[in-house]
């Protein structure tokens, strides 16, 4: 197709295997997957990984600072509230904003 471009890279072949295997089971290809992850990066401007040394920290973190906001009375959004957050932000990425 014009405007297609040929990618070519070096991937341990076991990394690979694996990662096909994955990919199959949810009915993606590496090709469809790729293109996923380049999508991502240009809609939301950022590489979309973590790149923390230590992620369980992390997420011990975030639990720590939720258990905090319940002890200090938050009690968080109803279902109304996330769902009509989800329709704002789906607006936002059908509308290109």
């Amino acid at each position: 197709m014009p405007g297609d471009y040929n990618l070519s890279m070096r991937v341990d072949s076991t990394l690979k295997a694996q990662a096909e295997e994955v990919l199959s089971n949810v009915g993606l290809t590496m090709t469809g997957a790729f293109t996923m992850f380049l999508k991502q990066i240009v809609r939301e401007k950022s590489v979309p990984l973590s790149l923390s040394l230590d992620s369980s920290n992390a997420v011990y973190a975030d639990l720590l600072e939720a258990q905090i906001d319940r002890l200090n009375g938050y009690q968080g959004r109803s279902g109304r509230d996330v769902l009509a957050e989800m329709d704002r932000v789906i607006s936002e990425v059908e509308n290109g904003r």
